[in-house]
């Protein structure tokens, strides 16, 4: 396989980080749902995830991937900050969207305003993503490699 472009690289890890932290939420959340057809909706979107993750991961194969460190919780910890980058991600998106079609003077400068906030919440999220070592945006390599030994965490899982 060729090496990937510098943007397939990036777009790939921006995928697999996504899928990693969904599969997480719904191996997690599995056992509170109580509806059965949910449940199997459930069940169809693990199996998805899953298998999605296992083809993402063959384009990584130019790194090597050894065994993570961390223990359950420290990956459960991992994922809860991301969660929260996560959510920073989709509103900052959503604030920006929200000002190109506002019309009006005060809620524009107030979408503006949680705009600001959203986005300076999301630095202080990546910065300590980032000193806890999950996040080297400044090492590609690195930062693939996490993402892939997240990855086989995750998908090793059992719900």
């Amino acid at each position: 396989m060729r090496t990937l472009a510098w943007h397939e690289t990036l777009e790939l890890h921006e995928i697999v980080a996504t899928t990693t932290y969904y599969l997480f939420k719904l191996k997690t959340n599995i056992k509170n749902i109580t509806d059965s057809g949910l449940k199997e909706l459930y069940k169809t979107s693990i199996t998805l995830f899953e298998n999605n993750l296992r083809d993402l991961l063959k384009f990584m194969s130019n790194i090597t991937i050894g065994e993570r460190d961390a223990a359950s919780d420290k990956l459960a910890s991992e994922m809860s900050a991301e969660d929260l980058l996560s959510a920073t991600k989709v509103l900052t998106k959503m604030y920006a969207h929200a000002l190109t079609e506002t019309a009006t003077p005060d809620l524009n400068n107030l979408f503006i305003k949680h705009l600001v906030s959203v986005n300076n919440l999301h630095t202080q999220i990546f910065s300590y993503l980032s000193k806890q070592g999950q996040y080297s945006v400044f090492n590609i390599n690195k930062l693939i490699e996490n993402d892939a030994k997240k990855a086989m965490d995750v998908l090793k899982m059992p719900y």
